[in-house]
């Protein structure tokens, strides 16, 4: 049992606010708010994601999994089943859900994830923003296998896996040029490496970008790689909203931070 993660919930929904958007005098978060934490998704196109994690978590497949973390020794492998895996690490809808309405915001501008696990976050960004060119991250040459065979069964085809380490897969994206203006961080749950990522991203992105950060109350020091990061001067806007913390980069903003329930 994570007792700093139930901790850490119980201050989240004492101090989190706006959950409908009254009181937030940024138009900007306001909107935020209402066309991405608030609109569902379009009901056949969530059906399709949904049928391929359905068919992930009660697969019975057992896999060899080789965890790379994030940029240093890499942990011993192991099999694990596939039910298991997605269990643990697909993101759940109602995440899923932020994930798809701000990939339909950058439609036509390219987006990174870093960690793809069995494919479900990529295909909630992929058929969200079909005009974009997805680059997705994985370390273990496994697990990409399979997310390429879910994206199959989406039938989506604008998303390419790189499978390594991350440290060294950074600067490839930068040598081919690739710069996203979305970004989905979800490989890592140390903070050395998180904020090293976080340095580098800041130079990768064009303007008016965001990077979105996953289990940022996952342990003490993911939460201080979060308070580090949402702190960063070039940082204009920052929400939490306890499972993602979204930092947004946009000249002419005076720097905010918000929780948001949601």
């Amino acid at each position: 049992m994570n007792y700093y993660r139930m901790a850490a919930a119980i201050k989240y929904f004492t101090c989190s606010r706006h959950r409908k958007g009254h009181g937030i005098h940024s138009p900007f978060v306001f909107d935020f708010i209402n066309t991405v934490l608030r609109k569902d998704i379009p009901g056949e196109r969530k059906e399709v994601i949904l049928r391929i994690k359905k068919l992930m978590q009660n697969s019975q497949i057992t896999v060899r999994v080789n965890d790379l973390g994030g940029g240093s020794a890499s942990i011993p492998s192991s099999y694990r089943k596939l039910s298991d895996i997605s269990r643990k690490s697909s993101v759940h809808e109602r995440y899923g859900r932020v994930l798809y309405n701000l990939a339909l915001r950058y439609n036509g501008q390219n987006i990174l994830e870093m960690g793809t696990s069995v494919g479900i976050s990529a295909l909630f960004m992929a058929i969200g923003a079909p005009g974009s060119k997805i680059i997705s991250m994985e370390g273990c040459n496994n697990l990409a296998e399979i997310a390429k065979k879910n994206f199959s069964r989406g039938e989506v085809q604008n998303i390419d896996i790189l499978t390594g380490d991350f440290g060294n897969l950074l600067p490839v994206v930068r040598d081919i040029n690739f710069r996203p203006s979305m970004v989905f961080v979800d490989g890592n749950h140390r903070k050395e490496a998180v904020l090293k990522y976080f340095a580098f991203l800041k130079e990768l992105i064009p303007g008016d970008s965001v990077i979105i950060f996953d289990d940022i109350n996952y342990s003490f020091e993911m939460n201080e790689a979060w308070n580090e990061i949402k702190s960063d001067p070039q940082v204009s806007v920052s929400i939490d909203v306890f499972q993602m913390g979204l930092v947004f980069f946009r000249q002419g903003m005076v720097k905010q931070d918000f929780v948001i329930r949601y």
